[in-house]
């Protein structure tokens, strides 16, 4: 007699009033312990069901061939006729120098900091090296507004 039969007649005596000769199973009653290996049968079971449970899950999403499917028309924008490209044009053109003078101080200030910080730091070795005065202050001032 398999272990899960001698289980499952224990608990049905169990369950049994004196006198009834019927078997009543009770599910609740009637389970493995944690510890006892499940039988073969039920993790097929339970396999089968994960197997499903993931198939029906992948067939209800889209694939990524079906959205390639979709004919979506790619309508071309003329720059010349379209009012956004014109705006961002216009725009473009009225801050290009602002951009440029802004692009240039930046390169002024990541390689040229160390050298006017030399040649401001005293005004011997600006005058030594031919500085003139408003050169130097102008020096002075840069350095005052990139610190």
């Amino acid at each position: 007699m398999s272990l899960l039969n001698h289980k499952l007649q224990a608990c049905t005596r169990a369950v049994q009033p004196r006198g009834v000769l019927r078997r009543v199973a009770v599910a609740p009653v009637c389970t493995l312990r944690h510890n006892e290996p499940a039988p073969v049968q039920q993790r097929l079971l339970s396999a089968s069901i994960a197997a499903a449970t993931s198939l029906v899950l992948l067939a209800s999403f889209p694939l990524a061939s079906s959205a390639a499917r979709l004919d979506l028309p790619n309508k071309e924008v003329d720059d010349a006729t379209s009012p956004f490209v014109q705006e961002l044009l216009k725009r473009s053109n009225e801050n290009r120098e602002r951009y440029q003078k802004e692009r240039l101080q930046d390169y002024y200030r990541r390689n040229f900091k160390e050298y006017f910080e030399f040649e401001g730091a005293n005004a011997k070795v600006g005058k030594a090296r031919g500085l003139s005065s408003e050169t130097q202050q102008a020096i002075e001032k840069w350095l005052e507004e990139n610190k």
